[in-house]
């Protein structure tokens, strides 16, 4: 029997960004709220141009989020 083939894959690098591969794609989404404050519904954001690859900032400090700009290295 074989093995179906990987796609897309994320890797979480020590101390560092989510190392995504295969053409993966990226898009914005926030959740929309109720009145009274719960989760509601999910709303479509920007969508990024498609990569075969990309680093997804992780720390929260880069400053081209989402994607990683090495910040993670300083703090």
């Amino acid at each position: 029997m074989s093995q179906p083939k990987v796609k897309g894959r994320v890797v979480i690098s020590k101390d560092g960004p989510y190392l995504v591969t295969g053409d993966v794609p990226l898009a914005e989404q926030t959740i929309e709220t109720d009145s009274e404050g719960g989760s509601e519904s999910w709303k479509q954001g920007a969508a990024y141009k498609p990569q075969a690859s990309y680093a997804l900032c992780r720390c929260g400090k880069s400053k081209k989020k989402p994607f990683c700009d090495g910040t993670h290295a300083q703090t």
